[in-house]
């Protein structure tokens, strides 16, 4: 690995939120094991007390938002710039020749696990020589900072991860910490403000410009001028939105769906040729791969 290559950045988006790292072919014995064997106690079992995974708590309502994270050995100098301090440490044995660092849902068991696909937000493997580790976890605060959004309200190519996980060859394994502290728990609070959104408190957020306000006076319209638009739900008024009745299974507005992460919601636009939908989940409304989306 190296602590250069900020270029290998996964997404990660955790129903049950945890953050998860381990050595896949250290748990291959468990496929076909109830998914209860970690779901119940995930800081608790006797697999993370040997090693054989990490873990941490995330600290933020499950499911809401996708997070970068990056594994290596080493913060960058830009990482550096915003780390608020790191986890504390873990041991992780590596038996293969990768790690995979993804949502705690992309554990092996019920069936699952006997291979990991890339799918959005679920994490990702990475390249690592076999040994002893000690893992930690690197929370970093750069949401804030100007530089990193686009006028559309997207990070830029080179902002840095939301989490770093690095690696530390050891002869010695620590013990696995009995009591794990909430990875958005290290962010600064501060009060929130009317243009940014914040997550519980913290400052980790997702980008959202208000929208500018249009300085033209608008002329009082009279009580006999025809209505142009209909009204929107919250009670605002705008174009005459026309939906189609959908057949059954069809993907399209007003459907119900459920995405593999996020849960159930409804599909607020949806349109051919475009590989993503828009849609309101339980936490809020969130774009994905239609892919990842089955009609319900």
């Amino acid at each position: 690995m190296s602590q250069h290559d900020t270029q290998h950045l996964a997404s990660l988006a955790t129903a049950a939120g945890y953050v998860v790292a381990y050595d896949p072919e250290q748990l291959q014995n468990k496929v076909k094991t109830a998914r209860s064997w970690y779901e119940e106690k995930p800081l608790a079992t006797p697999e993370r007390k040997a090693g054989r995974y990490a873990v941490w708590p995330l600290g933020t309502r499950r499911g809401t938002h996708s997070f970068k994270v990056r594994l290596g050995d080493a913060l960058t100098e830009l990482e550096q710039e915003f780390d608020q301090g790191a986890s504390e440490p873990a041991p992780l044995v590596v038996i293969g020749k990768e790690v995979f660092v993804g949502p705690l849902e992309r554990l092996p068991g019920d069936g699952f696990g006997e291979r990991l696909h890339r799918i959005e937000d679920g994490g990702d493997l990475y390249p690592v020589e076999a040994g002893n580790y000690v893992v930690r976890v690197h929370t970093l605060d750069w949401r804030p900072d100007d530089r990193f959004w686009t006028e559309e309200n997207e990070p830029t190519a080179d902002a840095p991860p939301d989490f770093v996980v690095l690696l530390e060859p050891t002869d010695e394994l620590p013990e696995a910490p009995s009591e794990v502290a909430e990875l958005l728990s290290r962010l600064p609070k501060k009060t929130p403000t009317a243009s940014k959104a914040v997550v519980s408190g913290k400052t980790w957020r997702s980008r959202h410009r208000a929208p500018v306000a249009d300085p033209t006076p608008k002329r009082s319209r009279s009580r006999s001028a025809p209505r142009t638009g209909a009204a929107r739900p919250g009670g605002k008024r705008g174009g005459v939105v026309k939906v189609k009745a959908l057949a059954p299974g069809e993907l399209g507005i007003g459907a119900r769906v459920r995405h593999p992460h996020y849960g159930e919601g409804e599909v607020l636009f949806v349109k051919d040729g475009f590989p993503k939908a828009k849609v309101k989940f339980h936490d809020g409304e969130e774009k994905v791969d239609k892919s990842t989306l089955t009609v319900i």
